[in-house]
């Protein structure tokens, strides 16, 4: 009886997991065929996977509209920028949270929950209130459609999803063995030389966890962006204003081509977004699981 049981679990367990793998890989392998076809495919209801004319035009097409290289340029300096400042910043806060006791310990780190609760969209307008007159005083500067809009956040454990990555450390840090920082201590060691030179080289997978987290996060955002910024083009920002682009650029006022064939251009956007995404976690999906099952987060 145990034996049947067991095999049904398993049953069930291997088509759940098949089912959802379907749900999730299916929009990427569609992407994947539509991004590579002709707009003519479109129209023909026998091609369903495999393209009937293999073509590179459309990805060519769509780089030239979104100005891929200029996009891109952006947000590695802009978006990574900020992931990987946010990952100093959020790893002191939930260090802080994990070892050392102070007046307001809890309530500060329900804020901290807090942060991961509220939407962006609730506290942007007072954002963007505080950074058009940033300063005190007499002495106040305008910094929206500046990179400070984004980085300032971010070097302060506030930026976009900071209140996650902040308990991914936290939670990470609380399973550390004291006897580390206990020895460190004894070797004259002071609390900061202690976190740089014995924590931070143990928690390289909780490291690439909130670094891969904070990436996607950056990477896909376009509100905040386009809240902020008037000029910058990030690819976020980019892939939102494709259909107009498109237009512009590639189909004219008087275009003929039905919505329909327009997907193809639309998959390949999306395509060239994710793609660098998709290869930085093909070398680091070892590191981001182990970071998860290490810190107890269940994704």
């Amino acid at each position: 009886m145990y034996r049947f049981k067991k095999y049904i679990w398993n049953f069930f367990r291997t088509v759940i997991l098949i089912c959802t793998g379907f749900i999730v890989i299916y929009p990427v392998i569609y992407m994947i065929s539509c991004a590579f076809r002709k707009s003519s495919d479109m129209n023909d209801p026998s091609v369903i996977w495999i393209p009937k004319h293999f073509t590179l035009d459309v990805i060519k097409d769509t780089v030239k509209a979104m100005d891929f290289g200029n996009a891109l340029k952006n947000t590695l300096f802009l978006n990574v920028g900020c992931a990987v400042v946010q990952v100093i910043s959020c790893a002191v806060t939930g260090y802080g949270f994990a070892r050392f006791d102070f007046i307001g310990k809890n309530f500060l780190f329900g804020i901290v929950i807090m942060m991961i609760l509220v939407p962006p969209q609730i506290i942007s307008l007072p954002l963007y209130t505080q950074f058009m007159n940033f300063g005190a005083g007499n002495f106040r500067i305008n910094l929206i459609d500046t990179m400070f809009t984004m980085y300032l956040p971010a070097i302060s454990a506030n930026g976009l999803k900071s209140g996650l990555m902040i308990f991914i450390f936290r939670q990470f840090f609380r399973g550390f063995p004291k006897e580390l920082e206990e020895s460190a201590y004894i070797d004259g060691c002071t609390p900061f030389r202690t976190f740089i030179s014995v924590i931070m080289p143990n928690a390289l997978p909780a490291v690439l966890t909130v670094f891969l987290l904070s990436v996607v996060i950056y990477w896909n955002d376009f509100y905040t962006s386009s809240v902020f910024f008037r000029n910058n083009e990030t690819l976020g920002l980019a892939l939102e204003n494709l259909d107009s682009k498109l237009k512009m650029h590639l189909f004219g006022e008087n275009t003929q081509i039905s919505l329909h064939e327009q997907v193809v251009w639309q998959e390949a956007g999306c395509f060239l977004v994710l793609s660098p995404l998709l290869i930085m976690y093909v070398f680091l999906q070892k590191h981001f699981t182990e970071g998860i099952e290490r810190s107890g987060i269940i994704m």
